[in-house]
């Protein structure tokens, strides 16, 4: 049985959210109109779909979507690739996130949603690394990074702890 996942997001600039995702997944939208874009992927297999609303203001940490990659080599392949397309990305190593230990790449979108491309490791007995809360300073929730910024390095060492 084949299928594809659907995910339906508000965008307050649509052509400024329809370069990103064409860098982020490497192909352009299968459809466009005035007021609204989508993707019909198969890698991953998903159904994206844009919807513009002039004056969108996204939630303060955005929501969080990811990609679940099973090899690392695949996780490699496609963070080449986005930072090939110029994009900003945060890099985590085995870090301990939602009872698991992973390595992953967040990229953020215009809009404040950060997509997470990871592969699984392990099995972890704690939610996340440390003690800390499952909300951080700044209103992020645990396991999703803080948008980056121009001045923010891209290493592990500055990233939001999750």
């Amino acid at each position: 049985m084949r299928t594809r996942m659907h995910v339906n997001i508000d965008v307050d600039d649509l052509d400024r959210s329809i370069a990103f995702y064409t860098r982020l997944f490497g192909a352009g939208p299968s459809k466009v109109r005035g007021d609204y874009a989508n993707w019909r992927l198969d890698e991953p297999a998903l159904h994206l779909a844009l919807v513009s609303n002039p004056g969108y203001v996204a939630p303060p940490t955005g929501e969080h979507f990811g990609v679940e990659l099973f090899d690392g080599d695949e996780l490699v392949d496609w963070r080449t690739r986005a930072e090939a397309a110029g994009l900003e990305l945060r890099v985590e190593q085995q870090v301990t996130c939602c009872y698991a230990v992973a390595d992953k790449w967040w990229a953020t979108d215009p809009d404040g949603n950060a997509w997470e491309f990871w592969v699984h490791s392990a099995e972890a007995e704690s939610m996340r690394e440390g003690t800390m809360p499952l909300e951080t300073a700044g209103g992020q929730s645990c396991c999703v990074p803080a948008p980056p910024t121009a001045a923010t390095p891209t290493d592990m060492a500055d990233l939001e702890p999750c």
